[in-house]
């Protein structure tokens, strides 16, 4: 599979049609898809969608409620962006549509030297003899602190293995992957090389457990979201 995004010649065969990636239709439910497709259809390559839920409702088939609810959902996915309201009489949501195509392609990229493979091997190996750092305790009193000290510490144990692992270069492999990358960039890590052993120690629900509660804290309560994710890890096992 080619490694960029396809070109259709604009000729008076090909009109009035939308591409999307192929990371879409397999990361996705049905009614995501069909959000993302009808958005993607109004804003164009180049636009935005500022239509209502229930425009969009009324062309989906459902209502509008299930329209906010998966709407959310793209934007935590991070595949729509809010970027304000338009409109006089009612103004409504403005959305941009995220160019997903490097996503896309770097996910489908199957090509990987022998080098790299041994060097996945060195990291997995490595991930398996690490050990964490318990975060239940403070010796100074002062448990926030104590946290982040423990959370950096933990980071400082590990050595450069291979660039692949920084957050823009990885290429997950299956969906758990996939959406720990998403989780990665949420907490604001730089690579993939902690969540991925915190996968491997913890499991993939372990993960989104901590993930959902982080989300569902009051926004600006929690200084550190890296340490505060991994305390709720450690409180898991």
């Amino acid at each position: 599979m080619e490694d960029v995004k396809p070109t259709i010649e604009n000729n008076g065969d090909r009109k009035y049609f939308a591409m999307i990636p192929y990371y879409i239709v397999n990361h996705s439910t049905a009614y995501e898809q069909s959000l993302y497709l009808v958005m993607k259809r109004i804003a164009s390559e180049e636009g935005t969608c500022w239509a209502s839920p229930a425009t969009l409702a009324k062309i989906m088939g459902v209502s509008p409620n299930t329209v906010r609810k998966y709407r959310e959902k793209l934007a935590q996915r991070g595949w729509i962006k809010k970027i304000g309201k338009r409109g006089k009489t009612k103004p409504t949501n403005e959305y941009e549509i995220v160019d997903l195509w490097e996503l896309n392609a770097r996910f489908y990229s199957k090509k990987e030297s022998s080098a790299g493979e041994q060097l996945k091997r060195k990291f997995n190996d490595c991930v398996k003899k690490m050990q964490f750092v318990s975060l239940e305790t403070s010796a100074d009193g002062n448990k926030e602190e104590t946290d982040k000290k423990n959370y950096y510490k933990e980071r400082s144990n590990f050595k450069i293995i291979d660039n692949r692992f920084g957050l823009m270069n990885f290429t997950p492999k299956s969906y758990e992957e996939e959406r720990c990358w998403e989780i990665a960039r949420y907490l604001g890590e730089k690579d993939m090389r902690f969540i991925l052993s915190a996968l491997k120690k913890y499991g993939f629900h372990a993960i989104e457990r901590a993930y959902n509660d982080i989300k569902e804290r009051r926004p600006g309560s929690i200084e550190n979201k890296g340490a505060y994710f991994n305390k709720l890890l450690e409180r898991s096992s």
